[in-house]
């Protein structure tokens, strides 16, 4: 994968690792979280088969317009509470003319969790919303991991 069609994005949560680590596995957490400020999950669009060989699919919603953005996680490495390793079809009709694989790496930080997502190969119209989208998402993330 070309790094210039990569996005990689690096945050620390001030959470366990193994906590954030089940919030990409955990349906009722990926409702919280997994879709950009101003979309929605819906709980009946989640299914999680949390192995090597399943997946994590889900619908992003824009509740303004009924707009539904699938999403297709096939887990191909999964190293608890370590390391998650996804594949998502092409979807030519939402910008991905090819497949594109997302490495998310969980580190202990202290008493924190540095999270490192690299993603790609995006294409130049898909590079910056894929970047402000993962931004997003990883902030509704901390603020589900860190309650006031």
């Amino acid at each position: 994968m070309r790094a210039d069609r990569e996005v990689r994005i690096t945050r620390t949560f001030n959470a366990p690792r193994e906590l954030v680590f089940r919030a990409w596995l955990d349906p009722e957490q990926i409702v919280a979280w997994m879709a950009p400020a101003g979309l929605e999950v819906p709980r009946s669009s989640v299914h999680v088969d949390g192995r090597v060989g399943g997946r994590i699919e889900y619908s992003m919603v824009d509740p303004s317009s009924g707009q539904e953005y699938p999403v297709v996680f096939e887990i191909v490495e999964l190293s608890e509470p370590e390391l998650l390793l996804f594949e998502s079809p092409a979807q030519p009709e939402l910008g991905f003319p090819a497949r594109t694989s997302t490495r998310v790496v969980f580190e202990v930080n202290g008493d924190q969790t540095t999270v490192t997502i690299t993603q790609g190969p995006h294409t130049d119209e898909t590079i910056q919303d894929a970047q402000a989208g993962w931004t997003s998402i990883l902030d509704k993330l901390d603020a589900l991991l860190t309650p006031e």
